[in-house]
């Protein structure tokens, strides 16, 4: 088969390049013809694979990509390729290896809604709708799950384009070996002595990677520590950036920049600790080489292959929010450790067959044939996702309509909108189904300052939101939306059914309001505190915050003595009504938060459970937590107003 290879820019210190440059190496092997595309080559030209070098102008970055496709797509037009890999998002691939992360999510989570209506952001999502849209013949080759949730998320991609490839390791990181002689030699060239610390950053993108977290982390270690402790930037980049946050810090003696390098496994050899504390990264293969060299990882979970060092016990992974107070303990904490066992716990676990095969099966899934779709969802405006695990009668050919007339028990209804439970296939279901709010709606909730909710649109991110950040809550497995005008427009969503589970007020209800065993009532409260905490600090609200929204599983009520059950298995529910920003207003968090706390007034709740819910919600001690972030007083005010309201009512 002839190949075309697209990548927007080669440079040799690119984790994708080197992956695009294995891949083709695999498909060579396997007998193909590999013909490689770029705007810009950097470093030696690899002499197995056809070049072609395709120079392109623009003010901007995303005004080159646009460029760089639309003069793409006259060298490959006469080429009659037989498959066209694409190492960006670039419109009518058959192939796309998608290392970067979902755009569409990283900006909806991270910038202002504003944002979307700049040229750069409509260029860029212009291009991914063109991979990842729906009806789309392209086939997907993601690193992770997370970064197929992310897109299906955004563009109701069908299953069948994904393929999830094993994380990858290049041959040069196999059977490594501790040489005295090549640590000596990197650290004299650094100018380091032997027996200081080498804190090591890889990967290029500086501002990407958390440069200025790492140089913070360094600039707070204790002054002797600091001293024979040097920062060891690995990577192409503007260092300038940074230049004055180290002299600022005083620390110009610890940090080297030392630009793009060949010899990264020896780098990681002569090294101590490798830190890496991202702020986005969609899969982070230096982690995985760190731990093949016998480097222990310092890292942030936001990281696709973070969940590689934490199964290892190869190092320490910070979860989300990112604190810098905590890299800064974290890493004073490692650098006093033994780091022997985390070497070791690294490189056993990077010995396993599957990180070596990545290449190999990402050309298997070059060689097959375009994916059979549907030819209704290019031509209709709808957006409709139906997973494949959704067990439903002829699911492939069910209409929008379909789903929103499918019958099942009402559980909730309410003005333009239904809450039903469905049965299908030995397999039940909720659908919650919207239709439309009107403008009356709509304008009274501006009036008041609040935001409409118009369909379905708020419980399908939120429900992939909270997937990803770790905290349980109902598997989002289908979404409808039809129609533009936003007082009209329908919508549906469709998750799991949780069995087995009773909710938190029923639980105190059967008690009477009295959970009489203390570890148990102990574990709720630290469940709750943190699934509060990490839905806040990640910008999330859920505005019906009480405890018949919280879900826990009957197994653990009957076994909470057991010293293994540390994890409390607390689901979220109702998300209809969240709200996603960059950044919780404190008056939505205060709201959440008294209303979490008017659910539980007539329990047997104590004064020192609600100290122990705000030490752990805070993550400081007490007396710091009662003067933190939050002021506790209107918390109180505000719950204790929302039961006067109720028993009002009664009476």
């Amino acid at each position: 088969m002839r190949l075309a290879f697209c990548l927007f820019r080669y440079f040799p210190f690119s984790g994708l390049a080197r992956d695009m440059l294995r891949i083709a190496d695999a498909a060579k092997d396997r007998g193909h013809e590999v013909h490689i595309f770029t705007s810009a080559w950097q470093g030696e030209i690899t002499p197995q694979h056809k070049l072609k070098v395709i120079p392109v102008s623009g003010i901007s970055n995303h005004r080159r990509a646009f460029n760089f496709h639309r003069a793409l797509q006259g060298e490959i037009k006469d080429s009659r390729f037989d498959r066209v890999v694409g190492f960006n998002k670039i419109p009518g691939l058959d192939v796309y290896y998608a290392a970067d992360p979902c755009f569409a999510s990283r900006i909806r989570y991270t910038r202002h809604p504003l944002y979307r209506l700049t040229p750069r952001y409509k260029m860029y999502h212009r291009l991914e709708q063109a991979v990842f849209g729906q009806g789309v013949g392209t086939r997907n080759l993601v690193l992770s799950e997370r970064a197929k949730s992310e897109y299906q998320e955004f563009y109701g991609s069908e299953d069948s384009r994904f393929t999830v490839l094993p994380p990858s390791l290049g041959p040069e990181y196999q059977n490594l070996t501790n040489d005295t002689s090549v640590k000596r030699r990197v650290r004299n060239e650094l100018g380091i002595q032997d027996d200081d610390l080498i804190v090591l950053m890889v990967g290029s993108g500086f501002k990407t990677k958390g440069v200025d977290r790492a140089i913070l982390s360094l600039a707070a270690l204790p002054a002797k520590l600091r001293g024979m402790t040097h920062l060891v930037v690995a990577g192409e980049g503007r260092p300038e950036p940074f230049i004055n946050l180290v002299k600022q810090n005083g620390i110009e003696q610890q940090i080297h920049f030392i630009g793009g390098r060949n010899d990264v496994p020896d780098l990681l050899g002569a090294a101590t600790l490798l830190v890496h504390p991202a702020y986005n990264e969609n899969t982070g293969t230096v982690l995985l080489e760190s731990m093949a060299a016998g480097l222990p990882v310092l890292t942030t979970d936001v990281c696709g292959y973070a969940h590689h060092v934490s199964k290892a016990g190869a190092g320490c992974v910070l979860q989300s929010p990112f604190n810098q107070h905590r890299l800064n303990a974290t890493l004073e904490q490692m650098l006093g450790s033994d780091i022997a066992e985390w070497a070791q716990n690294g490189q056993q676990y990077v010995k396993q067959p599957l990180f070596s095969t990545m290449p190999a099966r990402a050309v298997e899934v070059i060689e097959q044939p375009p994916p059979g779709l549907d030819s209704r969802a290019k031509q209709s405006k709808e957006f409709l996702y139906l997973a494949e695990e959704l067990q439903l009668a002829s699911k492939k050919h069910m209409s929008f309509e379909d789903i929103m007339a499918l019958p099942g028990k009402i559980f909730r209804e309410e003005p333009g909108r239904r809450t039903l439970r469905i049965r299908q296939q030995e397999s039940g279901y909720f659908l919650k189904v919207h239709y439309g709010v009107g403008w009356r709606e709509i304008f009274k909730n501006l009036f008041n300052l609040k935001l409409p909710v118009l369909g379905a649109d708020n419980e399908w991110h939120a429900l992939h939101f909270l997937g990803r950040k770790g905290i349980k809550a109902p598997a989002p497995l289908g979404f409808g939306r039809k129609g533009r005008n936003p007082a009209k427009r329908r919508s549906f969503v469709i998750m799991e059914e949780i069995t087995g589970a009773t909710s938190l007020e029923a639980l105190v209800k059967h008690k009477n309001g009295c959970v009489d065993d203390l570890k148990l009532k102990r574990k709720l409260i630290y469940g709750l505190a943190n699934i509060s905490r990490t839905l806040h600090n990640n910008g999330v609200n859920h505005r019906d915050f009480y405890l018949c929204h919280f879900l826990i599983d009957d197994r653990f009520i009957k076994s909470a003595h057991l010293p293994e059950m540390e994890d409390v298995p607390i689901v979220v529910i109702d998300l209809h009504r969240a709200q996603l920003r960059r950044k919780t207003p404190t008056r939505w968090i205060v709201k959440d938060l008294a209303g979490l706390y008017y659910s539980s007034m007539d329990t047997s709740i104590t004064r020192n459970d609600i100290f122990r819910f705000i030490k752990t919600y805070c993550g400081l001690p007490l007396r710091a937590a009662l003067n933190g972030p939050v002021n506790w007083d209107r918390v109180q005010w505000r719950a204790f107003m929302l039961h006067r309201s109720e028993s009002t009512a009664k009476t």
